[in-house]
């Protein structure tokens, strides 16, 4: 009888330590590997994942595709009957900015000569199969004369951003990115200067000024240096291209997004223009 008791216990004991064991190992109320959803209904996927407005391929291996290369995409960005826009910026409450005031159309209603369309971010989006390297100058985002300035511009993923406040009247610059880190930064003086970085691709970084309600900005975030703005006339052009097949893609504040696909040999130039509908 006295063995059997004993028996017994080991066993519980056997059983209960098990149970403690298994216990331990299985998380309670977690996203298991087994492909249950966690709680919250977040997803592992990375948000860079999904990205492809400059150039998809650009983590792809490099295969026989060159770095550079010496072949151009030019062309030129123009809108179908429109007509320039005489309507000028009222720049109101703030004694500074009135030094200022109706001196500038606002950006995305210039029209240059035949129609041609500045302001426009041209870039390859598909195609680039290398990964460059980052700029190590700094591109450069101004507020002068209570505007940005450039109202468009580039940079690539990791490169140094300066904001800088050339007037002398207080700023805030306001960046409302919907893949990257938001910020929100004062510069109360002239001078102030303030460095970022985007670490993810974004067509487009909208900025603006919380001071002053008609101040605007748009900052193209791409893997690769090859883009470009439009000049005043709308004209463009992208240099040091490998040879290959690329989609050649537009931005415009107003009138949106266009594409082109554009085969290229080396030391070849090839033309695209682009033209754009009225917008009423």
């Amino acid at each position: 009888m006295l063995r059997r008791i004993h028996a017994t216990t080991d066993r519980l004991s056997i059983i209960t330590t098990a149970l403690v064991s298994l216990f331990l190992v299985v998380p309670v109320g977690c996203d298991s590997s087994s492909g249950g959803k966690s709680n919250s209904g977040s997803s592992n996927k990375s948000p860079a994942a999904n990205d492809s407005d400059d150039g998809d391929n650009a983590d792809e291996p490099v295969g026989d595709q060159p770095m550079y290369g010496e072949a151009k995409i030019s062309g030129r960005i123009t809108v179908k009957g429109a007509k320039p826009n005489n309507q000028k910026l009222a720049m109101t409450g703030d004694q500074y900015c009135t030094n200022f005031d109706k001196q500038f159309v606002p950006p995305k209603f210039e029209i240059g000569e035949d129609g041609g369309l500045p302001h426009t971010f041209v870039y390859i989006k598909k195609g680039i199969r290398n990964k460059y390297p980052v700029p190590e100058e700094a591109a450069v985002l101004d507020q002068s004369k209570c505007m940005y300035d450039p109202h468009v511009m580039g940079v690539q993923v990791q490169q140094t951003l300066k904001i800088k406040n050339s007037d002398d009247t207080a700023h805030n610059v306001h960046a409302q990115p919907k893949r990257n880190e938001k910020f929100n930064i004062a510069q109360p003086i002239k001078g102030v200067e303030n460095d970022r970085i985007f670490k993810r691709p974004e067509i487009m970084v909208r900025f603006k000024c919380d001071v002053h309600g008609w101040m605007s900005a748009y900052v193209g975030v791409v893997k690769h240096p090859f883009f470009t703005v439009t000049d005043e006339n709308g004209n463009f052009a992208i240099e040091k291209l490998p040879p290959g097949t690329y989609t050649l893609a537009t931005w415009h504040e107003l009138y949106g997004e266009r594409e082109a696909e554009v085969t290229i040999a080396d030391d070849a130039a090839e033309t695209v223009d682009i033209e754009y509908a009225r917008k009423e």
